[in-house]
């Protein structure tokens, strides 16, 4: 059966799919040797357009003002693209802002896609910049209005008829047949067009079945080449994760931390069916406190062995640098009681013997600062950073950064925020900060990461 296509361009009132909106979008429909059809319309944004884009694109708010709202065109740019692949410049950005109107529609927009950038590397090697303007200049195309979604897409529907020709696209598919992935060996319902439509960057990705349930959360450095991964690995958890796969979608991240954090916070609030062992393994012993008996005590167990309301307080990838750490805290905590008992002068009625155990805990006011400096303790033990920070790294596109916040010592939150407009200050970047389910391991996640990443990211304490 021929494969038909939906080229695609969209202008927008900025840079980040979750925060702008669509002023303009044009589809131009291609059989795979030669454009057959064009549809463009402007879409009222339902918010003033920023004078810098203004500038760029020559969409002024006067001409979007009557024009229809993206509720009133959905259904024709679901017809348009039906029963086709999704192909657009840099296809990220596109298909991530269509994504997300849809999903404000409360409708799941799903189309296999490809990205004229990447195949442009692969039909014409050589030049510094893939961009679509100097693509344009370097094959001479006659282009009225650069910025303006129809002249765009028609742009890239004319370099997509030179990538055809070339046999760059057909290649590609033969590279992955290469590598093992054949489409009688993929999920049901997922195609050799998908696998190629993924991006090669940061992000989480996402198996479901044919029911719709989550079954598998992964995060990956590209996502493309670990997705692929899966379907060509032959492990015993690959298969079953294979065999129970229908659909898949993915989330760009932007760079590494925010794959493993959102990663974390994903797989603890949605509990996929294959996760629970690997997050076991990733770290397999955990420090907790144990609140039975009259005095809560310090106990380093399993961590499938952990109950969910338990309080956790650090975890460990070997057994023996928890009991390291667990010898170090009680000592610690031994060496606090002896000084209340000193500043106290209790002689006989020692803290320090009741919490060894040499000696009952008979007055109530003993179990009560027993209690209290433990749980003090535990606060400031519980702490992987002394300090209050702002780390900066990489966003999801040249526009953005991508904010964490560390507050009172621990993993708060992070945000995408507009390079230009939303970074000048400390607070406004604290205030855009929305702060997330916490969990110890997030802690440790950037405590690594810092560790083995210098100089890839910013920090601003206050």
């Amino acid at each position: 059966m021929k494969k038909l296509y939906a080229i695609v361009d969209i202008e927008t009132t900025g840079g980040t799919a979750a925060r702008d909106k669509i002023t303009e979008i044009a589809i131009v429909h291609h059989d795979g040797e030669r454009i057959t059809d064009k549809y463009s319309t402007l879409v009222n944004p339902e918010r003033s357009i920023p004078y810098h884009i203004i500038g760029l694109t020559g969409i002024t708010n006067d001409m979007v003002a009557n024009a229809p709202k993206f509720y009133e065109v959905a259904k024709e740019i679901i017809e348009w693209t039906e029963g086709r692949i999704f192909v657009a410049h840099n296809v990220n950005f596109d298909y991530g802002f269509l994504k997300e109107e849809f999903k404000s529609l409360g409708y799941t927009f799903t189309r296999s896609t490809l990205d004229t950038v990447r195949l442009s590397r692969l039909a014409f090697p050589g030049h510094k910049s893939y961009s679509l303007s100097n693509l344009i200049l370097r094959f001479d195309l006659t282009v009225k209005d650069r910025h303006r979604a129809l002249d765009d897409a028609w742009a890239t529907a004319q370099i997509f008829t030179m990538i055809m020709e070339s046999g760059a696209y057909e290649g590609t598919v033969n590279n992955f047949i290469a590598m093992g992935i054949r489409a009688s060996n993929l999920p049901q319902g997922i195609t050799l067009q998908d696998i190629l439509g993924l991006p090669e960057s940061h992000g989480v990705y996402y198996f479901r079945n044919n029911e719709g349930t989550l079954i598998y959360v992964g995060k990956s450095k590209n996502i493309k080449s670990r997705i692929a991964q899966h379907f060509t690995d032959h492990t015993a958890k690959s298969t079953k994760i294979r065999q129970s796969t229908h659909t898949l979608d993915y989330v760009e991240t932007g760079n590494e931390l925010a794959a493993l954090i959102r990663e974390s916070i994903e797989i603890r609030s949605l509990n996929p069916l294959y996760n629970k062992a690997q997050r076991n393994a990733s770290y397999p012993y955990v420090l907790i406190i144990d609140e039975k008996g009259i005095k809560p005590t310090m106990k380093l167990i399993k961590t499938k062995d952990a109950a969910p309301d338990q309080r956790k307080i650090k975890y460990f990838t070997h057994k023996k640098l928890g009991e390291i750490y667990l010898n170090s805290k009680v000592n610690e905590l031994a060496i606090r009681f002896s000084e209340i008992d000193e500043e106290e002068d209790r002689g006989n009625n020692s803290l320090l013997n009741m919490w060894l155990g040499l000696q009952e805990v008979t007055e109530e006011v003993s179990a009560e600062i027993l209690k209290s400096t433990f749980h003090k303790f535990i606060s400031q033990i519980s702490l992987w950073f002394d300090e209050d920070f702002l780390l900066i790294a990489e966003g999801r596109s040249a526009e953005e950064k991508c904010i964490f916040m560390i507050h009172n010592g621990q993993f708060y939150g992070y945000e995408y925020l507009d390079e230009t407009a939303q970074i000048s200050n400390v607070e406004n970047m604290k205030d855009h900060i929305k702060q997330v389910l916490y969990h110890p391991e997030m802690d440790l996640i950037i405590h690594h990461f810092i560790k083995k990443n210098p100089g890839k990211f910013k920090l601003i304490k206050f």
